[in-house]
């Protein structure tokens, strides 16, 4: 019994450790370009080609959003951004779908375990819902909450301008430590669970309970959309899936649903957007998911054979480039995961510590540390709060400050990005 569960074990470890090492090279490299990206993309140029609610913003939109390295949470601000600069309701809602389902470190992570073939069609997948969900809100009339404009003439024009040095540094601080902070817990997670049914789901058991038709494709959408997991992250357990005996269908389903869901990202879309908006985002991502889905399994019914070739290649051996990527990757997401970790400890123990004025919120769809960055830097905003700690898996926030400090002035703050929050406590 004791050799059974040892040799599972190192099946598992061995799967995991596979799929770390073809992803690797491609997912650092995305980094790398993620941070090119959002340090030399010029401020406001996203909203400039989004404006409107044409057929021809929709498609910019749409474009725009698939390079991007951002996740389900991480395109929100950029979304807000966009819309208080003067987005419209459809670009928005399109670049909302397109961006986090994409982004240049999934397309390439995407390349490594699944082949050319399933990383276009995700790309043309992610763009084509996105488009159909924009234009279908422009026969959907509705009426979002009025957003405060980001940007004045007057603030663009006196704004410092960023040398190359310092945007160098910006972009080499977002590939290495922002974008690896906000994707470590669903890559690694991911990661684990590809593993996991590499070795325990075997092609037997999938042929027998859920089959390889329309029902596997049911299923991974049913999975994927309560799943909270990065663009970037579902790629291993839907290569994984594939391998088991699930249809390519079936996967390519669980990419798109998986990362453009999750529980903020619904609260803020109807906030942002309004309830319509909100209907149209999870209608399209549903029937875009599961329609495609089957599609590519009637048009391409071998193509999993190419995506299990290239899983099987990967396993025959690993070239020590491929082992040092994923040593450097494995290590930078394990590093930014432990402090995420070290940082919750520390913020519990603050919350439990006498302060004067203190005030404690409940924030319910506040999920990751992009959450409790967003969180943060609408704190320091207000200078009556003195200090404050954050607990993303409590989903509790405590300030302390000033006589003065109003907790529905908090409350409004947090809404403003897209948190709803709830005093639970003041001392």
């Amino acid at each position: 019994m004791f050799e059974i569960f040892y040799k599972l074990i190192l099946d598992f470890l061995k799967a995991t450790w596979v799929l770390s090492a073809e992803m690797a090279p491609y997912l650092l490299l995305g980094f790398i370009i993620g941070g090119m990206l959002y340090a030399f993309l010029p401020s406001g140029l996203i909203a400039k080609y989004m404006g409107g609610e044409s057929i021809a913003s929709i498609t910019r939109a749409s474009l725009v959003g698939i390079p991007l390295p951002l996740c389900s949470c991480g395109v929100l601000p950029v979304a807000q951004t966009a819309r208080q600069s003067g987005a419209g309701r459809g670009p928005t809602l399109s670049f909302l779908i397109t961006t986090p389902v994409t982004g240049v470190d999934s397309i390439l992570a995407t390349y490594a375990l699944m082949g050319w073939l399933f990383t276009l069609v995700r790309i043309m997948v992610s763009f084509v819902i996105g488009i159909f969900a924009g234009i279908v809100s422009r026969f959907v009339p509705g009426q979002s909450q009025a957003l405060e404009p980001l940007y004045c003439d007057s603030c663009e024009m006196t704004k410092p301008a960023e040398g190359l040095w310092l945007k160098s540094q910006k972009a080499f601080l977002y590939a290495f430590s922002e974008l690896p902070e906000s994707l470590a817990g669903s890559v690694l997670v991911g990661l684990l669970i590809g593993g996991a049914i590499a070795v325990f789901i075997s092609p037997e058991i999938v042929n027998k309970y859920i089959g390889t038709g329309f029902l596997g494709i049911i299923v991974s959408v049913l999975v994927a959309i309560p799943l909270y997991v990065c663009a970037t992250g579902s790629i291993p357990i839907a290569s994984a899936m594939i391998f088991s005996g699930f249809s390519p269908g079936a996967g390519l389903a669980f990419l798109i649903a998986g990362p453009a869901t999750n529980a903020v990202a619904v609260t803020t879309v109807k906030k942002i957007l309004g309830t319509k908006s909100l209907i149209i985002y999870l209608v399209m991502i549903f029937i875009g998911a599961v329609g495609f889905g089957k599609l590519f399994d009637w048009l391409l019914p071998d193509s999993a054979h190419l995506i299990k070739t290239i899983h099987i290649h990967g396993q025959e051996g690993l070239s020590w480039f491929h082992q040092i990527c994923a040593i450097f990757l494995v290590g930078l997401l394990l590093t930014h995961k432990i402090t995420s970790w070290v940082s919750s400890l520390k913020s519990r123990k603050e919350m439990t510590m006498e302060a004067e004025n203190k005030i404690i919120f409940k924030v319910p769809d506040m999920s990751c540390e992009h959450c409790k960055k967003a969180i943060s830097q609408e704190l320091l905003k207000n200078h009556s709060i003195k200090s404050f700690a954050i607990d993303p898996n409590k989903k509790l926030v405590m300030v302390s400050g000033e006589q003065e400090l109003n907790p529905e002035t908090i409350i409004k703050d947090l809404e403003k990005i897209g948190y709803k929050a709830t005093q639970i406590e003041k001392e």
